[in-house]
């Protein structure tokens, strides 16, 4: 059984050869006009966004648990990091294949995604 409560045999829960997988690639062309490009601020990793989702300490220790059991082999997660991009690339196809006929969603609008409690819970 897999830790979000299915047991999808059609899942590929097999790292992809040659390691990870990836979204798209950022693009390369220069920042738009007004954005600065230089030196990346101290705690911050050039082309990455942090985020910070609060998720059940269950799976938390289980995702920890599987970085250090991995680490050590090819193909393996050198970091929590790296396992929850792969988990979240890994679902958004999924909901690509599955809402959207295998394509990119539309970007949304600019504006952020609700935080906090969800109303009426």
């Amino acid at each position: 059984m897999t830790l979000d409560g299915t047991d999808d045999p059609t899942e590929e829960h097999e790292p992809k050869p040659g390691g990870r997988s990836y979204l798209p690639a950022a693009s390369t062309e220069p920042p738009p006009a007004g954005v600065k490009a230089g030196p990346v601020p101290r705690g911050q990793v050039a082309g990455k966004e942090k985020v910070q989702p609060y998720i059940t300490t269950a799976v938390a220790e289980a995702a920890r648990n599987a970085v250090v059991a991995t680490t050590p082999y090819e193909g393996g997660y050198q970091s929590l990091s790296d396992l929850i991009e792969d988990a979240i690339v890994e679902k958004v196809a999924k909901l690509q294949r599955t809402f959207n006929e295998g394509n990119p969603f539309p970007e949304r609008p600019r504006r952020r995604i609700r935080t906090g409690r969800p109303l009426g819970r």
